[in-house]
């Protein structure tokens, strides 16, 4: 089969993947500089669109500013108040001399302006209107039915900016003018005012977009919510409108850029708001006009990627023709070992080098199971010796301190006490040496549990009581053997026996999810900290002298564990708690499925 593996068609696999790995990153890089660019392009030109945005918004605000002001300080001046209401009760003979020191005073007012007032017009509450400089087209009537008329009236001595207002003046009917009003209060003196109707020219606001200079087809316009336009950057019709879903984009934020085809032409449309007025700054320019210069970087970019590729591949296939294919076999192999797949193999073939290479990782990967394989089984051998070992300890122990027990009420006690401790000592020893594996029923070792219970209350006379709080339904898991017994062992001995007034020892059992918890608590004298930190300490040895808790809670990481074990903790004001966690054994069987985990 080897020989139609011909190192031609290898050759053409190796070219055919190269170039795939080659081209396409450098493709993808010289594409990812070209968006770079194309971004970073379009950023600069937003960020300088957005500045000037500012700049051009500063100003008009500045400028409407100063015709609030204006507005403000004509509508509150006492003087122009007083002339003008005399000027309106007089009789038309004799207003000619109202009528000149009323100029005078608006006079001062409007050589700030330069020119910028068209017309201040004072309406009367009787009726009528007195206008300066130029006389107005719409009657008094008319005006005061305006939808803005009654909120002037309403808030007097604050200036309302109406804004657009167009055909207002008698030689201006087709221009747009920028309208302010404001209702006076009575304060110093009483007047006839019932408020002023301010006319202004918008050439100032075109002006100051006159002084951006900008390129092309684009455009700065000054426009309203309703799409009319204020001004503009070059002349403009009057009744010029700006397409409705432009207004509807930008109406309901404050500033941003967004691309629109516009009239057939793709343009970058940038605003900002003039928020006295509510008006919004349109910046639009053409996006041929922003790409100019990025088609030019385009060609360079693309020009210089072929070069690199045809250079790059020219190279590389000569040197990886025989060298690239048996290490990247290799590492495929080798990153699924660190998957945990240790069968691998690599199929030998190809040059002197290729085939040392992979016969030498093959053996490594035999000697890698083997050690696994020795080191698995050495850790089970010792396992079951050091349980073999720990479980021998206990039992010698706890039977010799019973026959310690026997012997000592031989001396004191009668016969029967005598009988009745022989007696509970052969079931505990039956139980502990009997066959049958190391486990036992829950409800065996609970009775073991009370025949030691009598045994310690006949040696120490009723010193302590025992409660119990068991669950009925957890009596027929299956425990290691001998777990409890040390556990009440060390309850009685060391925190019972001790103390001056009888005691009491709580045995909980429960089951708590998948968990068997069994708890072992006394109000003893307690146990130190330092004593706790000793008897958890992974280090200690196995001897049992004293360390009856430690040998219980290794019996149990051996057989199922680290999540499982005894916990000591310190009873305030007095007293220990031991909590032994076991998972939960309906069964022999079940008990080897859990411990081989």
């Amino acid at each position: 089969m080897s020989r139609f593996r011909k190192p031609w068609r290898t050759s053409t696999t190796l070219y055919i993947l190269l170039f795939t790995m080659v081209v396409l990153p450098i493709l993808t890089i010289s594409t990812t500089i070209l968006q770079v660019y194309k971004r970073d392009l379009l950023q600069q030109t937003t960020d300088r669109t957005l500045q000037t945005l500012h700049a051009v918004t500063y100003s008009i605000e500045q400028e409407i500013s100063n015709v609030v002001n204006f507005s403000a300080a004509v509508g509150m001046d006492s003087e122009v108040l007083e002339t003008a209401t005399l000027l309106h009760e007089t009789a038309t003979d004799n207003r000619q001399p109202y009528s000149i020191s009323l100029s005078k005073a608006l006079g001062k007012y409007s050589s700030s302006m330069s020119g910028r007032v068209q017309s201040i017009n004072f309406f009367y509450k009787d009726g009528g209107v007195y206008s300066y400089l130029k006389d107005l087209v719409v009657d008094d009537n008319s005006l005061r039915k305006m939808d803005w008329y009654k909120a002037t009236i309403a808030e007097q001595d604050h200036v309302h900016f109406i804004g657009k207002q167009k055909g207002t003046l008698y030689d201006s009917r087709e221009s747009t003018s920028i309208v302010t009003t404001i209702a006076p209060s009575y304060f110093q003196m009483l007047h006839n005012i019932d408020f002023i109707y301010f006319v202004f020219s918008r050439d100032q606001f075109e002006k100051m977009l006159w002084q951006n200079p900008i390129s092309g087809s684009s455009a700065f316009r000054i426009v309203t919510t309703d799409g009319d336009v204020i001004a503009s950057s070059y002349n403009l019709p009057a009744n010029e409108q700006m397409d409705n879903s432009l207004i509807s984009r930008i109406d309901s934020q404050r500033e941003g850029n967004f691309v629109e085809t516009i009239n057939g032409q793709k343009m970058m449309v940038a605003f900002a708001t003039v928020d006295i007025a509510n008006w919004k700054i349109v910046y639009q320019i053409p996006y041929s006009e922003l790409m100019a210069n990025y088609s030019i970087i385009y060609r360079l970019v693309l020009i210089a990627t072929f070069v690199v590729i045809v250079v790059f591949l020219f190279i590389s296939f000569y040197l990886v023709h025989n060298l690239m294919k048996p290490i990247h076999v290799l590492v495929v192999k080798m990153s699924r070992v660190m998957d945990g797949n240790l069968n691998v193999k690599i199929e030998a073939s190809g040059s002197a080098e290729t085939v040392t290479l992979g016969l030498t990782f093959n053996h490594m990967m035999d000697q890698i199971k083997l050690l696994i394989n020795k080191t698995e089984q050495q850790e089970k051998a010792k396992q079951k010796a050091e349980f073999a070992a720990m479980q021998s300890q206990i039992n010698p122990h706890f039977l010799i301190n019973t026959l310690n027990s026997i012997k000592l009420m031989a001396i004191i006690s009668r016969v029967d006490n005598i009988r009745n401790m022989t007696q509970a000592l052969i079931r505990l020893v039956s139980s502990s040496f009997n066959r049958g594996g190391s486990l036992t029923l829950l409800a065996d070792e609970v009775e073991n549990l009370k025949q030691y219970i009598f045994i310690m209350e006949t040696r120490y006379g009723n010193k302590f009581e025992v409660k119990w709080e068991v669950d009925e339904t957890a009596m027929s898991l299956y425990i290691l053997k001998l777990l409890l017994q040390p556990i009440l062992e060390n309850a009685i001995t060391h925190g019972l026996v001790s103390k001056e007034t009888n005691g009491t020892i709580t045995i909980g059992i429960h089951k708590v999810g998948e968990q068997l918890c069994i708890v072992i608590a006394d109000d003893g004298v307690g146990i130190p900290d330092e004593q706790i930190e000793k008897l958890q300490d992974p280090d200690q040895d196995y001897t049992f002298s004293g360390m009856g808790i430690l040998n219980v809670h290794h019996r149990i990481v051996l057989h199922y564990g680290q999540d499982y074990g005894v916990t000591i903790k310190r009873l305030e004001p007095s007293g220990t708690k031991v909590e032994i966690i076991l998972p939960i054994i309906r069964s022999q069987e079940e008990n080897q499925i859990v411990s081989s985990k």
